[in-house]
C-alpha cells in the first residue's frame, strides 16, 4: 500500500472512531432523558391515582352529607308540621279554658 492509501485509511478509521464516540455519547444522553421521562411519567401516574382515590372519597362523603341533609330537611319538615299541630292544639285548649271560666 502506498502512503496516500494508508493516510486515507487512517483518516477513515479516526473518523469512524469519532463518529462511534459521538453516537455512544448521544445514546447515553438519550437513555438518561428516557429514564427521566419514565420517572416523571410514573410520578404523574401516581399523582393521578391518588387524585382519583381522593375524588372517590370526596364523592362518597358528599353523597353521605347529601343524604344526611335530606334526612334533616325531612325531620325539620315533620317538626314544623308537628309544631303547627301543637300550636293549633294549644289554641284549642286556651279557647276551652276561656270557655270554662
Amino acid at each position: 500500500m502506498n502512503k496516500n492509501n494508508i493516510f486515507l485509511l487512517l483518516i477513515v478509521m479516526i473518523s469512524a472512531i469519532l463518529l462511534m464516540t459521538f453516537c455512544i455519547l448521544n445514546y447515553t444522553d438519550l437513555d438518561n432523558q428516557l429514564l427521566d421521562c419514565q420517572q416523571k411519567l410514573a410520578e404523574s401516574r401516581e399523582r393521578w391515582e391518588n387524585t382519583a382515590a381522593e375524588k372517590e372519597e370526596l364523592q362518597q362523603e358528599l353523597k353521605a352529607k347529601k343524604e344526611a341533609y335530606q334526612e334533616a330537611e325531612l325531620s325539620l319538615s315533620e317538626a314544623t308540621v308537628r309544631a303547627s299541630e301543637l300550636k293549633t292544639e294549644i289554641e284549642t285548649l286556651k279557647a276551652e279554658i276561656e270557655a270554662m271560666k
